[in-house]
């Protein structure tokens, strides 16, 4: 489970980001950095991101690391980053107009209705190859394929269904309302531009730690800060904690995956049985996880 955890663990390889210096990459994720929020100061304005989505694909491939491994690691990120940013759908400074445009095109609540009618033949045709005996679709891993889209498709069909209830004897060309809320462009924009900038700096902290060693890292970080020397800044203590901090990211997670073994095999069962009993099983989880950080830290700190 948490093997899929990327960040701070370093994957071999003789790619051309392999073998660019440490505070080449480092310079080049600030530069990432700067250019997002200067886009993000132009409203509807597309191409700086379809730039740094083209970036990102194009980083991912040059590596050498398959895009499968890498939506592995970010998918779980990519559902919590969304959870935290739908709140600012609702976004305002009580001057922007309410929604009836999506940038360059018009929103209706037609459009949305025959959005809906099109999602249905879609579900419809999803649930018929699961339900017709097709030859074709008798393939394991074909159906193990389709069974992924069942947990989105539900969350899917319950938000179509309240958003049916919501627009409801609605005229088309009335504002967007949600419940008690209004979306605004603002808001609108604010959601899309907001999940863009920590999917993509998301992507290239994955690329700059899975491409570089964590001495290399730490060496190009200590190049960049030696003009704080100047300062008398700790600038040398600064890139040992980083280090130390990038080296316990593997021990945290092998310290996880013991106790997981060792919670399962005494009948802990963390997949399965009510909120309440999963919500114990994880409190017995992280007490011993405590406890074995500590310890190990406190080990490392009389080893040095």
């Amino acid at each position: 489970m948490f093997k899929n955890i990327s960040l701070g663990i370093y994957y071999p390889g003789n790619s051309l980001l392999h073998r660019l210096q440490g505070r080449t990459k480092l310079l080049l994720l600030a530069w990432f950095t700067v250019y997002i929020v200067i886009a993000n100061n132009y409203m509807w304005h597309f191409a700086p991101y379809i730039v740094l989505a083209a970036l990102s694909f194009l980083g991912v491939v040059i590596s050498g690391i398959s895009l499968h491994h890498v939506w592995r690691r970010m998918r779980l990120l990519l559902l919590l980053m969304l959870l935290g940013a739908i709140p600012t759908l609702f976004t305002t400074d009580g001057t922007v107009k309410p929604l009836y445009t999506f940038g360059p095109f018009p929103t209706s609540f037609d459009f949305i209705r025959w959005s809906i009618v099109a999602y249905g033949v879609l579900l419809t045709i999803y649930i018929a190859l699961f339900l017709l005996p097709i030859p074709s679709l008798q393939n394991i891993s074909l159906r193990s394929w389709l069974k992924r889209f069942r947990i989105p498709l539900i969350l899917i069909t319950l938000g179509v269904i309240v958003l049916l209830w919501l627009i409801r004897n609605i005229p088309p060309d009335a504002t967007f309302p949600v419940g008690p809320f209004v979306i605004t462009n603002l808001g609108v924009w604010s959601l899309f531009s907001l999940y863009t900038v920590f999917i993509v700096l998301y992507i290239f902290s994955l690329l700059l730690t899975m491409t570089t060693t964590p001495i290399a890292l730490i060496e190009g970080l200590t190049m960049l800060l030696t003009p704080l020397r100047w300062l008398k800044l700790p600038v040398d203590d600064f890139a040992l904690m980083t280090l130390i901090a990038l080296r316990f990211i593997p021990t945290l997670i092998e310290e996880v995956e013991q106790l997981l073994k060792a919670q399962i095999s005494r009948g802990a069962d963390y997949a399965h049985g009510t909120l309440r009993e999963r919500t114990q099983s994880l409190i017995a989880l992280f007490v011993p996880l405590l406890q074995g950080v500590f310890r190990r830290a406190s080990d490392l700190a009389t080893a040095l």
